[in-house]
C-alpha cells in the first residue's frame, strides 16, 4: 500500500467481465457496434458495463505530444467487456517513484443500470485524481459500484495523458500543451455525440472529480471550448486557485531543460519545431524520468508539469488567458457547482505525513525548516523565511521543527494554504458575479473519520497520526477503489454514509441542488463564515450530519498577500 495514493494506482490489467446474462450490444452511429458485460453492484443489483471504448487515436509515435485526434470506426463488434490499462505515469507520491501504465490509453468506460424505463438518464462523467501525473479510469481505481447502486444515472469514467505527456509545451503551435485537458474535452465531446445510444441524456451531464479531477472540472468551467459539454460541475478536494497548480509561464524553458536532462543534443539551441520532434522521438519512460530534475526537495512541487496559456489563434486551444484571471473576472461557464473538502489537517496530510514519517526527510526538514516548509506549502518562489515565520506565528506555533506535538498543527496549516483558502477565494469571488439563483453554489466539508482512511498512504506507514478525515477520504464514500481500500462491511455505518453521499450527488446531478437546507449569497462570505454548507462529521459509531456556516481563517490575509 505504501506505493499508492488515491487514484495513483498500480495499474492492474484485470478483467471485469462476468458470464451472466445475454450479450449487451449497442450500436453507435458512424462508429460501429460494441458488446458490454455485467458487473456486480456493491449493495444493489448488477449493472451493465461497456469498457475500453476508444475515443481518441492512440497518442503514440507521430501523435505523441500533440492534440488528441478523434478515433474512427471499428470493424466487427468491439469487445467492451474489459477495461484498458491506465496512461503511462510516474507516481511521485510513492516511495520509489514507480513508472507504470501504457501510452495507448485513451479509452473510456460507460456504466448504466440494468433496469431502465426508457427515459433518458442523467450522465455523470468522473475525472480521476492523481495530481495530473498519476491515476486511472480503470474500475480498480475509479469504481462505479457505489453510484450504480442508486440505479438513477449513467456513469462515465475518462482517462487523460499524464505528467509531461499531458502538459509539456514549447509555448507555440509546435507543441501547444494542455493535452491532458484536451483529452478530457474530447471524451466529453464523445459523450455528447454518443451517450444517447446508451440511454443517457446529453443535455443533463455532470462532470466531477476529486483532487486533480475536481481541479479539471474547474478548468472546464473556464475553457470557452468546453462550454455546452456539461451542465453541472463538482470540484471536490481542489480548485485551480490552489498553490500546487500554478500555470507554467515558461513552458519552452522547461521543455529545453527536460530535453537537456534526457541528453538531446543541442536542446538549448533547437528551434521549437525541432525540439518538439526530438521530444516525441525520446523513449517515453526516459521522458517521464526527466521530471525528477524539476523537484526542489523530496517530491515538491507536487505538480511539475502544469497547464499553460496557449497563444491566441492556436488550433484547438484549451485556454488562451490565465484561467485564474478568467475566474476572478467572471469569464466562466456558469453551471450549478458543488465544492467540497475534507478536514483541515487531513487535506494537509498529503504534504506533511511523508516527510514526517521518513526519518531522513524529517531530519532534513528540521535542519532547514523554514525553507522546506515553504516548499511543502507551495509558497511562491522567493518567499522569505520571515513570511514563513509569520505564518507559524498566526497559528501560535513557537518552534521551527516537526514533531509529534507539531504534526497536526502543521498539517492544518498545509490544509489551509493548499486547499481551504483557495476554496474560500474560489467561492467568494465567484459569488460576487455569478447568478446563484439560476446556478446554485453548494458546499460540503467531510470530517467524518470512518473505518478506512488514506492518511496511511501519504505517510507510507501503517500508523495513523490523528489528522482526521484525510485528503480524498470523502472519495472513499463516493468512488469504489478496490486496489487500495477494502470494501466496507455492507451492514456498517460507512456503508450507510456511502448511500447518503451518492444519493446527494445523484440528486445534484439531477436538480443542481446538493441539499435543500443550504443556500449561498455573496454577502455571506466574511472573516468568520461563509455560505451554509453540509458538514459530515463524527467518527465510526457516531456519524453526524448538519448544516453549518462557520469558517475559520487564521492566516487568510497572509495567503491573500502571497497569492493576490
Amino acid at each position: 500500500m505504501r506505493l499508492l495514493w488515491s487514484g495513483l494506482i498500480i495499474i492492474l490489467a484485470v478483467s471485469s467481465r462476468t458470464a451472466t446474462g445475454d450479450p449487451l450490444d449497442v450500436c453507435l452511429k458512424d462508429l460501429g457496434c460494441l458488446r458490454g458485460t455485467h458487473m456486480p453492484g456493491y449493495q444493489g443489483e448488477e449493472f451493465e458495463a461497456f469498457m475500453g471504448i476508444p475515443f481518441a487515436q492512440p497518442p503514440v509515435d507521430s501523435l505523441r505530444l500533440r492534440n488528441p485526434v478523434p478515433s474512427g470506426a471499428w470493424e466487427g463488434i468491439l469487445d467492451a467487456g474489459t477495461a484498458k490499462d491506465g496512461c503511462l505515469q510516474r507516481n511521485f507520491f510513492g516511495v520509489e517513484w514507480t513508472i507504470r501504465g501504457v501510452e495507448d490509453c485513451l479509452y473510456l468506460n460507460i456504466y448504466r443500470p440494468k433496469k431502465r424505463d426508457g427515459s433518458p438518464l442523467p450522465v455523470m462523467i468522473y475525472i480521476h485524481a492523481g495530481g495530473f501525473f498519476s491515476g486511472t479510469a480503470h474500475p480498480v481505481a475509479s469504481g462505479p459500484e457505489y453510484m450504480m447502486d442508486t440505479e438513477q444515472v449513467i456513469m462515465v469514467t475518462i482517462p487523460y495523458r499524464l505528467g509531461p505527456f499531458g502538459f509539456l509545451s514549447t509555448g507555440d503551435t509546435s507543441m501547444p500543451g494542455n493535452f491532458a485537458l484536451k483529452d478530457q474535452r474530447l471524451a466529453m465531446q464523445w459523450v455528447q455525440q454518443h451517450i444517447a445510444d446508451f440511454g443517457g441524456d446529453p443535455q443533463l451531464v455532470t462532470i466531477f472529480g476529486h483532487s486533480a479531477g475536481g481541479m479539471s472540472a474547474h478548468y472546464h468551467m473556464l475553457s470557452p471550448s468546453s462550454k455546452g459539454l456539461f451542465h453541472r460541475a463538482m470540484s471536490l478536494d481542489g480548485t485551480i486557485l490552489s498553490a500546487v497548480l500554478q500555470i507554467n509561464k515558461e513552458p519552452l524553458a522547461q521543455a529545453r531543460k527536460l530535453a537537456a536532462v534526457a541528453g538531446i543534443e543541442g536542446a538549448e539551441s533547437l528551434d521549437s519545431k525541432e525540439l518538439a520532434q526530438a521530444l516525441r522521438e525520446l523513449d517515453p519512460v526516459k521522458l517521464h524520468k526527466t521530471v525528477d530534475s524539476l523537484k526542489v526537495w523530496d517530491n515538491f512541487p507536487f505538480i511539475s508539469n502544469p497547464p499553460v496559456v496557449e497563444p491566441v489563434g492556436c488550433p484547438e486551444a484549451f485556454f488562451t488567458e490565465d484561467p485564474v484571471k478568467a475566474h476572478l473576472e467572471g469569464r466562466i461557464n456558469q453551471v450549478p457547482w458543488l465544492l467540497g473538502a475534507n478536514s483541515r489537517a487531513g487535506e494537509g496530510s498529503i504534504a506533511v505525513l511523508h516527510p514526517f514519517d521518513d526519518r531522513k526527510l524529517r531530519a532534513e526538514l528540521n535542519e532547514r525548516f523554514l525553507e522546506h516548509f515553504s516548499h511543502m506549502l507551495h509558497l511562491p518562489d522567493g518567499t522569505s523565511p520571515q513570511v514563513v515565520r509569520e505564518i507559524l506565528d498566526a497559528y501560535g506555533i513557537e518552534g521551527e521543527t516537526i514533531s509529534n506535538d507539531t504534526l497536526v498543527p502543521l498539517a492544518q496549516i498545509a490544509g489551509d494554504f493548499i486547499f481551504y483558502y483557495p476554496l474560500f477565494e474560489t467561492a467568494s469571488s465567484y459569488a460576487k458575479y455569478a447568478d446563484l439563483k439560476e446556478n446554485p453554489l453548494s458546499f460540503y466539508f467531510f470530517e467524518y473519520r470512518g473505518m478506512r482512511t488514506l492518511s496511511t498512504l501519504f505517510s507510507g506507514a501503517s500508523i495513523e497520526y490523528g489528522v482526521g478525515a484525510a485528503h480524498m477520504d470523502d472519495a472513499l464514500h463516493t468512488i469504489r477503489i478496490p486496489a487500495i481500500v477494502e470494501d466496507y462491511p455492507k451492514d456498517s455505518e460507512d456503508a450507510e454514509v456511502v448511500k447518503r453521499m451518492t444519493s446527494m450527488m445523484v440528486d445534484f446531478a439531477k436538480t443542481g441542488v446538493f441539499h435543500s437546507g443550504t443556500s449561498c449569497q455573496a454577502s455571506e462570505f466574511t472573516d468568520h463564515g461563509m455560505c451554509s454548507y453540509v458538514h459530515f462529521g463524527g467518527i465510526v459509531g457516531s456519524y453526524q450530519e448538519n448544516i453549518q456556516k462557520d469558517f475559520k481563517l487564521s492566516a487568510y490575509p497572509i495567503w491573500k498577500r502571497l497569492f493576490p
